[in-house]
C-alpha cells in the first residue's frame, strides 16, 4: 500500500507543503484541476458554511494558515485499490468538511 497527495498549487507551493509537513509521500500538483473534476470534486466557498466552520475551528484553537493553490477548490480524500477502484471516498462539501478519519482507518484496515 503507498500513500500519494495531489495539491492544485504550483511546484514551489508543493515543496513548501512537504517541507512544511515533512511529507515523505509521493507528492503531485495538478494546478487545472483536472484529478479533482474526475474525482467529482467540486470548486466552491459556500460563504455562510465557511463562516460557521471557521468560528467553531477558531473556538476549538485551530487557525488558518496562509491558502495555497486555487482557494475555491475543495477536496477530499479517496482510498484507490491497485487497479484503480475507488474502495473508499469523502469529497468535501466547503471549508472545514474534514474527512472521518476513523472511516478511513476502517476502510484501510479492510484491505
Amino acid at each position: 500500500m503507498s500513500l500519494t497527495f495531489i495539491g492544485n498549487g504550483n511546484v514551489t507551493m508543493a515543496n513548501d507543503f512537504v517541507e512544511k509537513f515533512s511529507i515523505t509521500a509521493p507528492l503531485y500538483t495538478d494546478p487545472g484541476r483536472e484529478s479533482y473534476a474526475a474525482l467529482g470534486m467540486r470548486r466552491k466557498f459556500g460563504l455562510m458554511k465557511s463562516l460557521g466552520r471557521g468560528a467553531r475551528a477558531s473556538k476549538a484553537g485551530f487557525r488558518q494558515g496562509k491558502t495555497a493553490g486555487d482557494v475555491w477548490q475543495q477536496g477530499g480524500v479517496v482510498l484507490f485499490a491497485r487497479g484503480g477502484d475507488v474502495l473508499w471516498n469523502h469529497i468535501d462539501d466547503g471549508a472545514g468538511h474534514a474527512s472521518d478519519i476513523d472511516a478511513f482507518r476502517a476502510a484501510v484496515a479492510a484491505l
